[in-house]
This record gives structure tokens, C-alpha cells and sequence, in this order.
């Protein structure tokens, strides 16, 4: 098993995060805007997951500044 070099850490990173901010946007969509009726255990299930999801977010975040340092490159 090979390590994960900085290069693929960033693009993991980069796939992470988009995914987990496209979920997080659906699901405010979802619970927020949309008309659609719910119920309330679909409801609670759907407020979780916004917890969950940019949480994830942030993490990949953190390996995304991590990988950028290790590769030498401006950490914005």
C-alpha cells in the first residue's frame, strides 16, 4: 500500500470538498426553499446531515492547506 502523496492529497481534497458543498446546498434546497413536504423524520434526518457535511468540508479544508504546505505552495 502506498502513500498518499501531497498531489493526490490536494486533488482529494479539491473532490471533497466540492462534493460535500454540492450535498450540503441540496439539502438547505431540500429543507429551506423547495415546497416539497417532508416528514419529520426525513427532516431531522436532513438537519443532521447538514452538520455532517460541512464538517466534512472543513476537514478537507485542512488536508487541502496541509497538502499545499507540503507541496511548497502559497497557502491561501
Amino acid at each position: 500500500m502506498s502513500m498518499m502523496t501531497p498531489a493526490r492529497l490536494l486533488s482529494a481534497a479539491h473532490v471533497s470538498m466540492v462534493i460535500s458543498l454540492v450535498i450540503s446546498l441540496g439539502i438547505i434546497y431540500l429543507v429551506y426553499i423547495s415546497e416539497v413536504e417532508l416528514s419529520i423524520p426525513k427532516l431531522v434526518g436532513l438537519h443532521i446531515c447538514l452538520i455532517i457535511f460541512p464538517a466534512i468540508f472543513k476537514v478537507a479544508y485542512v488536508a487541502r492547506l496541509t497538502a499545499l504546505k507540503q507541496l511548497g505552495r502559497a497557502v491561501d
